[in-house]
């Protein structure tokens, strides 16, 4: 895979150790250009005993280097027998499954975690695409015709996937992103935190967490929070290309003392802690490991209705606030009812965790994942 950051850089690395606990033979082929740290995630696979390969793959076109790649991909496939190649994301799912079609008897799957082409506009979520938008969608249902199974990590991305024709339906497959709420569950240590970063005790913060780009729309939940009462905080974890323009743009609204950006931190159970009320105005997404981290450790939730979210907090149960894509007046309006609505937080923190728990597990995700590979080696 190329595309090694945030939920697609967690996946690979979730799924790899899963299959390898249950004595499944793993290779790994994958970059590191865009996230230097993935590196330590690929010395973990190789010492849980995964063969791992380092191909700098980039997301976007460049003919030359990425025959190359195709050729780098092609040697590595011919000396092996290999029953299954998942691939993951645009770039290695394009240069992967060509050079299993040329090079390798194995079942071809792959996982697009989003649609490149979903950037571009039309019917996709919006954001900056890889390239054109009609090609992108053209290379794609070519190779979803080679493709044995595609893994979706939502319904609305097969749902996506289906009315673009981007492969047979009989040929999709949802497999929910998973975690492990055990480790998310009763979350301590926020107000440690809160005095480390001068929030005061009696202030209500909204919280989010994950990587500062176009892509988690934390300048909409800016713009939101300018709208809201003086004692509600912003405090948003992570790192990413656009720090620096939401410090300006909290400057720029006069949030300076009330937004706060620590950069990432491991001590997730104390930022979720911290947090009355978490907000995730996402421009697109696959399925957002962040939201159900939020909702294990029982916090109401807010976001946006783009892929992912909104299968995960529509349900029988309400389990959190969707609002609609790129609308700061209706996020701010969202997070005024929770944190004036006591009671609402209350019900949403409790369906949280029990939905989690019901439909978003490691395990669970390991296992279905296993089941389309014998499904797909039984078509075979």
């Amino acid at each position: 895979m190329e595309c090694t950051i945030g939920g697609t850089r967690r996946h690979l690395s979730d799924l790899v150790h899963g299959l390898l606990g249950r004595g499944v033979e793993v290779e790994v082929a994958c970059a590191a250009r865009r996230e230097p740290r993935m590196r330590a995630d690929m010395s973990a696979m190789a010492a849980a005993g995964a063969r791992v390969h380092e191909v700098p793959m980039q997301r976007a076109i460049t003919p030359l280097r990425d025959a190359w790649h195709a050729a780098r991909l092609a040697a590595l496939l011919l000396d092996r027998r290999f029953d299954v190649l998942h691939t993951h994301s645009s770039k290695a799912g394009a240069l992967g499954r060509t050079a299993g079609l040329l090079c390798s008897g194995a079942v071809r799957i792959h996982t697009p975690h989003t649609f490149a082409f979903s950037f571009a506009g039309g019917s996709g979520q919006g954001g900056e695409a890889a390239g054109p938008r009609g090609l992108l969608l053209s290379a794609e249902r070519m190779l979803g015709r080679v493709t044995q199974r595609m893994i979706h990590v939502s319904a609305s991305e097969r749902d996506e996937g289906r009315t673009l024709r981007v492969i047979a339906p009989g040929r999709q497959r949802v497999v929910p992103n998973g975690i492990d709420p055990a480790r998310f569950e009763r979350p301590a240590g926020g107000a440690a935190l809160r005095a480390e970063l001068g929030i005061p005790a009696a202030a209500r913060v909204v919280g989010s967490i994950g990587l500062l780009n176009d892509a988690k729309g934390h300048d909409l939940l800016l713009l939101a929070a300018a709208r809201l009462p003086a004692d509600v905080h912003v405090l948003v974890v992570g790192h990413g290309e656009r720090e620096g323009a939401l410090r300006e743009q909290a400057a720029r609204l006069g949030l300076a003392r009330r937004v706060h950006l620590p950069g990432w931190r491991d001590d997730v159970s104390a930022a979720h802690a911290a947090m009355d009320v978490f907000a995730l105005p996402s421009r697109w997404e696959g399925l957002p490991y962040s939201l159900l981290e939020a909702m294990a450790a029982g916090l109401p939730c807010v976001a946006s209705e783009v892929n992912g979210s909104r299968d995960i907090l529509q349900a029988v149960t309400p389990c959190g606030l969707l609002v609609p894509r790129e609308d700061p007046l209706a996020l701010a309006a969202a997070l005024e009812r929770l944190l004036q609505d006591r009671g609402l937080r209350e019900r949403l923190a409790a369906a949280g965790p029990q939905r989690v728990r019901a439909e978003y597990t490691l395990e669970a995700m390991i296992e279905r994942t296993l089941a389309v590979y014998r499904e797909a080696l039984g078509a075979a």
